[in-house]
């Protein structure tokens, strides 16, 4: 596993955000299918983007750029996370993750036909559906050490760590399918700041 989850931390991002990976080289044809206000575009490092940063806030706003060669990240830097319907319609294969405070939500994926979600289970464990696209990459997690008092069932209640476990594997999941993890380069990159109107 890398650090991501500490380098996100380190940006700032802990009260909750939600990255989404699509595998297109056009950031601006994305920004625009995510209903972007291409008229809004501002060029600026995450830092700067960092400034609006408000999750769930009333003004959604977007950073959004290449990512890896023939795919592109875009992460709401405010507001709710983006509608992803022009995704879907135009057939792309994306991963997305959500987090707000210390609850991370299951990974939603789209293989460019179907959605489905790769689901969170006890102790730190997830599960795709056969067939799906990241399954493959998800062998390579394998299983996570359970201690023996979990198997026995003596111990119920969800265990220290779960989302923590489970946000590094969709992290993990999302940096083997695109082919770049996220690092220190990528968090000095320039990419593009957007506004996107809410829909009443």
């Amino acid at each position: 596993m890398t650090d991501q989850w500490e380098f996100l931390l380190g940006a700032g991002m802990g009260r909750g955000f939600t990255g989404t990976w699509i595998e297109s080289g056009d950031a601006d044809a994305v920004a625009a299918l995510l209903g972007a206000d291409l008229a809004s575009r501002r060029h600026c490092d995450l830092e700067t983007a960092m400034a609006h940063y408000l999750p769930m806030g009333f003004t959604q706003r977007i950073w959004a750029g290449l990512h890896a060669d023939g795919w592109t990240h875009v992460l709401t830097i405010s507001g709710p996370p983006p509608v992803i319907t022009g995704l879907t319609e135009a057939g792309l294969r994306f991963l997305q993750i959500r987090t707000m405070d210390a609850y991370v939500h299951d990974l939603f994926t789209s293989d460019g036909v179907t959605t489905a979600w790769v689901t969170q289970r006890w102790y730190g464990e997830v599960a795709a559906e056969p067939g799906s696209m990241v399954e493959p990459y998800l062998r390579e997690v394998g299983r996570p050490s359970v201690p023996e008092v979990a198997r026995s069932r003596s111990w119920i209640t969800e265990p220290e760590g779960h989302s923590r476990i489970c946000l590094e594997t969709f992290l993990f999941l999302t940096g083997r399918m695109s082919g770049r993890f996220i690092d220190r380069q990528w968090l000095g990159e320039k990419r593009a700041l957007y506004t996107v109107p809410l829909s009443g």
